[in-house]
């Protein structure tokens, strides 16, 4: 069976996916004011949806002339494309693996602080 670079990085993004569910269920169950509160839990794929058009801005920017994207010149414009492109989609992961970590880490938070503004009767 043969995986493409993009499925490969496609199944890193669900197994991070995966084991940052695990974590934040353990950093909710270490919580003791809220050990009992069902907090609600969604998929971030509109982090995905971001991160791709990050990307593809970031694909669409490259200019061989750039010092940046080519190696300081040491790079023919195919390479420098290239070495670019894969720049760009290691970065995409490492976006979208901190942009999830942080909204949920933010989510959490914000929920547990209405929460407990909640219970302390500040809506009513």
């Amino acid at each position: 069976m043969k995986v493409t670079k993009r499925q490969l990085k496609q199944i890193i993004r669900e197994e991070r996916t995966r084991f940052l569910l695990e974590q934040e269920s353990e950093e909710i169950d270490q919580k003791p004011n809220h050990v009992d509160h069902g907090w609600p839990r969604v998929e971030w794929g509109n982090a995905e949806e971001l991160v791709d058009k990050w990307r593809d801005m970031e694909l669409g920017a490259f200019d061989p002339g750039d010092p940046s994207m080519n190696k300081n010149g040491e790079l023919t414009d195919a390479e420098a494309k290239l070495w670019w492109t894969d720049q760009v989609e290691n970065a995409s992961m490492e976006l979208e693996n901190v942009l999830v970590e942080r909204l949920r880490t933010t989510a959490l938070s914000t929920m547990q602080e209405i929460t407990d503004r909640l219970i302390d009767g500040e809506f009513a």
